[in-house]
């Protein structure tokens, strides 16, 4: 199991490091938070999630594996709901689908649906969602292609 989670830059990294902390149990000094290069200066145990910076409205970047996974037996998305209701943030997680630039957002609320990306940025900047959601009202609903469909 991997983790690929972006979150919204508006929030702190140490909210989204607290909020693994209170929802699973993840010890604080498992999370390293900052950017890949200064990764070797960490003084702690050999962490099993990263935040480190990115671009763009989704800034920060959460990744983990097997370790993350057998801490909290949660899939990605479950695991973005619990940190976004947490720490009172969005987050975008790869739908798995076939089209690049479709996502899941995660609202604040824990809701979430599919959203079309811009494919035209290097970073994640949302368009419109797909199908509504509740937490995202604000978001314009362009319903997906025909062939996008079958979800």
């Amino acid at each position: 199991m991997t983790y690929g989670i972006y979150f919204d830059s508006a929030t702190p990294a140490e909210a989204l490091r607290q909020a693994l902390h209170t929802v699973y149990g993840v010890p604080l000094e498992l999370v390293y938070v900052g950017p890949y290069d200064e990764l070797n200066d960490y003084p702690g145990p050999d962490p099993v999630v990263l935040i480190t910076p990115v671009d763009g409205p989704f800034g920060h970047e959460l990744s983990g594996g097997d370790g993350l996974h057998e801490l909290t037996k949660a899939s990605e998305l479950e695991l973005a709901r619990s940190i976004c209701r947490v720490a009172r943030t969005r987050a975008l997680v790869d739908d798995g689908s076939v089209a690049p630039d479709y996502w899941f957002l995660v609202a604040a609320d824990g809701s979430s649906g599919r959203v079309q990306t811009d494919p035209d940025r290097d970073e994640l900047t949302i368009l419109y969602a797909l199908e509504p959601i509740a937490g995202a009202p604000e978001l314009p609903v362009v319903p997906p292609p025909d062939w996008a469909r079958t979800w």
